[in-house]
């Protein structure tokens, strides 16, 4: 147990916020901005300490599992906190923008950190082409089921010939198929991963590595921690909700969506995937990396779609137009210098520059 508190001093000063956001809550005490900053950084401790926990399972379980269970034990915080909002009709324009900052964030933000942290130590890090060919088709089915609805959305509202009153029901009707289509897409990666071509997917063995903590250490703190995060993910939105909508702080929606949930969701796979790259496990960080995103994309998304219908408040994949354009510029040049097998440091700053720059857009948006 020594071990585990050594190791994580950080994390340690960070969910040290975790207590004193609950107790404000439940006393309601500085709603908004305070409770909101509060709340965001005892979730980044808490998913910290998740992602060190599945960075230990991974020596155990090997880069495939490693990379999925940190994929989605990462995404369960982004996916709790998405569910709390879409009780809130106000809200579901941030959780689509968190949707989008999602994917833009795994494979903009923490892929091209991973290269850039990873490249200034080794000239060229490689990891599997039949893995990145097969993930980069799946972003672009994901981009066409995301751009359908969106399409169908500035079409109505667009022209004044069309029957308005129907157009809600069509943009509804076409979620919910995108929503099917993924998830069994998402199905079918996870048999081609893990089972019939796990054998293509598997890295050249490397140098073995130690676990520092025990399997069972290891996987209570990562259930400990998902439990935790439960709790402060209602905090959160509801400090969200109240600093947008109460106090009006005159922060984008989209960005607030876009940039801070995305980031706050996805820090804990994020930094594994950062750190293990700077030692050498490309394949591991890509694992993670873009594992997220696609789970972002095809189990998250329509996962949301049809909660929100269950509960009668439903929710569209419709999306912002600048939200469109991100995604499919970011899915570009992945399928541009993902396709080799072979990342660089330079490569990565292309995908951090974009990345900045749709930040910036999404900042300035009204």
């Amino acid at each position: 147990m020594w071990k585990v508190i050594k190791s994580l001093p950080k994390i340690s000063v960070l969910s040290l916020c975790v207590i004193p956001s609950l107790i404000m809550h439940s006393l309601h005490m500085g709603e908004g901005v305070p409770l909101f900053l509060l709340s965001a950084l005892g979730i980044l401790g808490t998913v910290t300490l998740m992602g060190r926990s599945t960075e230990e399972i991974s020596i155990y379980a090997g880069p495939l599992w490693g990379g999925l269970i940190n994929a989605t034990f990462g995404n369960v915080t982004e996916l709790m906190i998405a569910i709390m909002a879409l009780q809130k009709l106000e809200l579901h324009d941030v959780v689509r923008s968190s949707i989008t900052g999602s994917i833009l964030g795994n494979l903009l933000l923490v892929l091209g950190a991973a290269m850039v942290y990873g490249g200034m130590k080794y000239p060229v890090q490689k990891f599997t082409r039949t893995g990145a060919n097969v993930n980069i088709g799946m972003l672009w089915v994901a981009m066409i089921c995301l751009l359908v609805p969106t399409f169908v959305h500035l079409v109505y509202n667009w022209d004044p010939k069309l029957n308005k009153a129907n157009f809600p029901i069509l943009e509804h009707q076409i979620s919910l198929a995108a929503a099917c289509v993924l998830l069994g897409l998402y199905a079918l990666s996870l048999i081609f991963s893990l089972r019939t071509h796990r054998f293509m997917l598997m890295p050249h063995e490397g140098e073995h590595e130690e676990a520092e903590w025990s399997l069972k250490t290891a996987v209570g703190m990562l259930l400990g921690g998902t439990l935790v995060a439960a709790f402060l993910s209602e905090v959160f939105v509801d400090s969200m909700n109240h600093m947008l909508h109460v106090q009006g702080i005159g922060i984008s929606e989209m960005f607030v969506g876009v940039v801070i949930v995305a980031v706050v969701g996805n820090a804990s796979e994020g930094s594994v995937a950062i750190w293990v790259a700077r030692e050498n496990k490309m394949e591991l960080s890509y694992q993670i990396a873009m594992g997220s995103c696609l789970q972002i994309a095809l189990m998250v998304a329509p996962v949301l779609v049809l909660v929100s219908h269950a509960i009668g408040k439903p929710m569209s994949l419709a999306l912002n137009p600048f939200e469109m354009v991100a995604l499919l510029a970011a899915v570009q040049i992945a399928t541009t210098s993902l396709q080799d097998g072979e990342s660089n440091w330079l490569e990565g700053a292309l995908f951090l520059a974009t990345y900045v720059f749709f930040a910036c857009v999404f900042w300035f948006h009204p």
